[in-house]
C-alpha cells in the first residue's frame, strides 16, 4: 500500500500578503525615520543649551551669595555691596556688580587694585559679560562668557527676591536671577532659567 507523506506551506497569495504587509511595515519606519531624527538632535541641542546657560547662571549665583563678605573682623565696612543698575543702551535690572572679599584679607581690594574684588556682569547686545574691575555698567574691558556666534542671550535680569526672616529673626535677602537665550544657528531652540538665589545677609 502506498501513503503520501502531505507537506504543508505558504500559498502564493499568503506570500504575496506577507510581502506586502512587511513592504508597508519598512516603508512606514523610513518615513518616520527623519522626524525621529530631529527630534532627537532638537532634545539634544536644548540640553546642550541649557546646560551651557546653566553654568553661566550659576557663576552669577556663587558671586551673588557672596555679596558683602568679609573675612573675620574686616576693618572695612562692607557698603553698596551690590549694586544692579544697566547699561545705557540696555533694560533695567541688566546689569549686576558684586563687591566682596575673595581672597579674605578682610578688606575689599579696590577696582584699582590688581587683585580687585569688584565682579560686574551685564547684558549688552545680545551677550552676556563680566569685568574683575569695573567701576560702573559702561565702559570697555568685558569679557563675553558666550560665543555670540553660536549662543544668543536675549535677555538677562537681576532683581529682589523679597526678604525672610531667619531662626535669629534676622532678615535674609532674596534675588531672583533670570537668562534667556537660543542657539543662534537655530533660533527655535531657546530657554528660559530662573534661579533665586539667597543673599549672604
Amino acid at each position: 500500500m502506498l501513503i503520501k507523506n502531505a507537506q504543508g506551506g505558504f500559498s502564493l497569495a499568503e506570500m504575496l500578503m506577507a510581502m506586502l504587509i512587511s513592504s508597508m511595515m519598512i516603508v512606514s519606519v523610513a518615513a518616520m525615520y527623519p522626524a525621529l531624527q530631529r527630534q532627537s538632535l532638537t532634545l539634544y541641542r536644548l540640553y546642550r543649551l541649557e546646560q551651557t546657560m546653566g553654568q553661566v547662571l550659576m557663576a552669577i549665583a556663587k558671586d551673588l551669595r557672596r555679596a558683602g563678605f568679609l573675612f573675620k573682623e574686616g576693618k572695612e565696612r562692607v557698603s553698596e555691596a551690590l549694586f544692579i543698575g544697566q547699561h545705557s543702551q540696555s533694560v533695567a535690572g541688566s546689569c549686576l556688580i558684586i563687591r566682596y572679599d575673595l581672597n579674605h584679607n578682610g578688606v575689599i581690594d579696590s577696582v584699582d587694585s590688581a587683585t580687585s574684588e569688584h565682579f560686574a556682569y551685564r547684558w549688552l547686545n545680545n551677550s552676556i559679560e563680566q569685568h574683575r574691575s569695573a567701576k560702573d555698567c559702561q565702559g570697555n574691558g568685558w569679557e563675553k562668557l558666550l560665543d555670540p556666534a553660536e549662543i544668543v542671550i536675549t535677555h538677562f535680569s537681576v532683581r529682589s527676591g523679597g526678604h525672610s526672616l531667619n531662626s535669629a529673626g534676622k532678615q535674609t535677602a532674596y534675588y531672583l536671577i533670570v537668562l534667556e537665550g537660543h542657539w543662534k544657528r537655530w533660533s527655535s531652540v531657546k530657554r528660559r532659567l530662573t534661579l533665586r538665589v539667597r543673599g549672604v545677609r
